[in-house]
């Protein structure tokens, strides 16, 4: 008996079929000629149409892609590789890829593969770059994250947490008296720049700061401070599982923390009684709520409240938004 290899198995001039048992996938001559007749030979596909890589964090990223004209033949699977790394992931677009390196730039292939082997890549994706860790000096501050101001996941600004020893202050309050309580839970900026007035001990102290030659600081809104505290979590306490929603962070959260996530943060000098930690207290959001209440985030846990006093002192730190 003479026999060649095939893509996709083993042809034998042998006219009796071998069972499946003794010899999965071995064909035939006439079974091949049959599958050849029928257009189903196994064969391998066209290359796929680039789409679209994005960052989607630190480690991770997304690969759109068009399927090929020529499917080949047979089932088929789409993989992702990155350059450098040759890391991959595979699926339906968008793929995820995982494993990456922070702060790291990188493109991405994608090929498609049948039982008739494995077609050739597509043109090589725009270059992308991996987000920082947080905690990362960086701008005048430490990276904290990322947020869509759309709230549709894409990221348009990277978040700044000024250093504690000069931007972060206790025993500050907002003032019931203003002229307008900005409620925005997302643009701290023109929160801050409403309330940007002596009375407004909370606003003034931030919008007044220069660090680093940045004189852009502000007040972070609700859904910015939410950011810090789930990237740049200080201790190992459980989680509030009443807090944590947040469609503005990057990747965006659609439900509420579970006990153990976020957990605490990585960067060290972030964590519990190192020099640029929150201090598992009370921290104020730019975000009204009326006259009286505005939204405070207990670094604690991340518990998000409104029930207490504009005039009560709380602690404060500043922010500020590098466009992406």
């Amino acid at each position: 008996m003479s026999i060649k290899q095939y893509p996709g198995g083993i042809v034998t001039k042998n006219p009796t079929a071998p069972t499946t048992s003794a010899a999965k996938g071995i064909w035939t001559l006439d079974q091949v000629s049959n599958y050849v007749k029928q257009g189903i030979w196994p064969r391998s596909p066209g290359a796929p149409t680039i789409g679209t890589a994005t960052a989607t964090g630190t480690t991770t990223a997304t690969v759109t892609y068009t399927a090929p004209t020529d499917l080949g033949t047979g089932s088929i699977t789409y993989t992702a590789t990155s350059s450098p790394g040759g890391l991959t992931g595979t699926g339906a677009s968008p793929i995820t890829v995982t494993g990456l390196t922070a702060s790291t730039s990188y493109t991405f292939t994608v090929s498609a593969a049948t039982p008739g082997g494995t077609g050739p890549a597509s043109a090589a994706s725009n270059s992308i770059t991996t987000t920082m860790a947080p905690g990362t000096a960086y701008a005048g501050g430490f990276f904290a994250g990322q947020i869509s101001t759309a709230g549709n996941g894409i990221a348009d600004y990277n978040l700044v947490v000024a250093p504690v020893a000069s931007g972060e202050a206790t025993n500050k309050q907002f003032n019931t008296m203003v002229q307008s309580d900005p409620t925005s839970v997302i643009d701290g900026p023109a929160n801050s720049a409403t309330m940007n007035n002596a009375n407004q001990q909370a606003s003034f102290f931030c919008n007044a700061l220069t660090i680093g030659g940045y004189s852009d600081w502000y007040s972070p809104a609700k859904n910015e401070l939410e950011v810090c505290y789930y990237n740049l979590k200080p201790g190992t306490a459980t989680n509030n599982t009443a807090s944590g929603a947040n469609p503005n962070a990057v990747p965006a959260r659609a439900s509420n923390y579970t006990l153990g996530n976020p957990a605490q943060t990585a960067a060290t000098a972030f964590q519990t009684g190192n020099s640029e930690a929150y201090i598992q207290d009370y921290y104020w959001c730019s975000t009204q709520i009326d006259t009286v209440f505005a939204w405070l985030t207990f670094f604690y846990r991340g518990t998000q409240r409104t029930d207490y006093s504009k005039q009560s002192p709380y602690r404060i730190r500043a922010i500020r938004r590098v466009a992406v």
